[in-house]
């Protein structure tokens, strides 16, 4: 494994489809969190959730982004783990990037590729465990 820093543009080559999907995501899951405090009534977000009764992975987002509004990072966290973990550490490496114009390169040979997946995989399936049993 080889871990270097390269330097690169300071303004991250993000397509304007991603942006704008990102965007109405957030617009639609805030008016939804709104209406629901307006009316009182509980919104689920989850269309998995929804029609199957299980959690997806990504479940408990909603809730851990409310808990980094109030200032409760550590209750945002509890929420899903690894999600708001993978989002600290993309966050920290997008701050060096606008910051220094620098990103981290990882060379990785194809036994080590294989292992990462594995390891990744494993942290996946862990982390979905932990929110249908813990988080629901």
């Amino acid at each position: 494994m080889k871990i270097e820093m390269i330097h690169v543009s300071r303004r991250p080559p993000w397509p304007l489809w991603a942006v704008l999907i990102v965007l109405v995501w957030s617009a639609l899951g805030s008016a939804l969190v709104w209406l629901s405090a307006y009316f009182h009534r509980p919104v689920q977000l989850c269309l998995v959730k929804r029609l199957t009764g299980v959690p997806c992975p990504t479940c408990g987002f909603t809730r851990g982004a409310l808990s980094l509004l109030g200032g409760h990072i550590a209750q945002a966290w509890l929420y899903n783990p690894l999600l708001y973990t993978v989002l600290a550490l993309f966050s920290a490496v997008i701050a060096v990037r606008i910051i220094w114009g620098r990103s981290v390169s990882i060379s990785l040979t194809s036994k080590e590729r294989k292992a990462a997946w594995l390891v990744a995989g494993m942290l996946f399936f862990a982390n979905w465990a932990y929110v249908i049993f813990y988080v629901g």
